[in-house]
């Protein structure tokens, strides 16, 4: 299968090149500059620009979308939503006038609300799903939403098979971030929810190969948390009363992954526990 990738130069983008790749697939990368490793070919595009997304599509059966701006704060809210919401739209519809079949794109935790939330908020339920009410409350969440939502659109008038990814925080040892394993309170508004990088681009692979699928809204997480304090411990401390509606291990992860699993068959194999020493986070915690 040729699949484009749009912000393919970006570090989750090269992750999922070469995890195409390695399983047959001719990726194609899009951006507006070249990968740093030149394992494909490349085609300059804007995501601005209908165009030359269009140009660039053309000959793909599949499409990755994770150009976008990657947090809120970095631009203003408005370039946020021009280049989330906007390039997105320009995603869409470029892959339809190109005959694209499947549309993937990464969609986030960030779009429930919790991740960069301005007021309090409590989860309705733990393990959380996809029927969890989705109330961002920041640019960054709101233009997932709406991306998910555009998404749903082009499936529901036929021009487009469209699967939104909601990727938790995608990490590998790389990228440091080891002293918040032993920090709680670091890490509650994300949910203590994490994907490793290797999972994150098996699940966009999945998500072009996987027959069947008209629109899809999938959890992407890690089976654990990103904290070495039991997941229990977590919610009663951090969200006491909220009502646990399904079975969590005991350092299970808050979100509920089997419709990845059931659609795609996706799982999770990989776990912060399998690069971190115990020596540098310990397991056993005190607030």
């Amino acid at each position: 299968m040729r699949v484009a990738v749009t912000g393919s130069s970006g570090w989750v983008g090269s992750f999922v090149l070469r995890e195409l790749i390695s399983h047959g697939h001719e990726a194609i990368a899009i951006d507006i500059r070249p990968p740093q490793e030149g394992i494909c070919e490349f085609r300059h595009a804007d995501i601005l620009d209908i165009a030359e997304l269009q140009s660039a599509f053309t000959g793909c059966e599949a499409v990755i979308h994770l150009a976008a701006v990657p947090d809120p704060g970095i631009v203003s809210p408005e370039e946020l939503f021009k280049v989330n919401v906007l390039g997105t739209m320009h995603a869409l519809e470029a892959a339809t006038r190109a005959g694209v079949r499947r549309f993937v794109s990464a969609s986030s935790d960030a779009a429930i609300g919790f991740s960069f939330r301005v007021t309090q908020l409590k989860p309705d339920y733990f393990p959380i799903d996809e029927q969890h009410r989705a109330e961002p409350q920041d640019e960054y969440g709101l233009a997932k939403v709406l991306m998910e939502e555009m998404c749903r659109s082009y499936a529901s008038r036929g021009a487009l098979e469209t699967i939104a990814l909601r990727t938790c925080w995608v990490w590998d040892k790389s990228l440091g971030e080891i002293d918040k394993l032993s920090d709680p309170a670091g890490t509650e508004s994300m949910l203590w929810m994490y994907v490793h990088v290797l999972d994150a681009a098996s699940a966009y692979r999945l998500a072009c190969e996987a027959p069947g699928i008209k629109n899809a809204t999938l959890w992407i997480a890690a089976k654990d948390c990103f904290c070495a304090y039991p997941t229990g411990d977590l919610i009663n401390r951090f969200y006491p009363g909220v009502p646990i509606v399904g079975p969590i291990d005991e350092y299970g992860s808050t979100v509920n992954c089997a419709l990845a699993q059931e659609l795609l068959g996706w799982r999770a194999n990989r776990s912060w526990r399998d690069l971190v020493s115990e020596d540098e986070a310990p397991h056993k915690l005190h607030f």
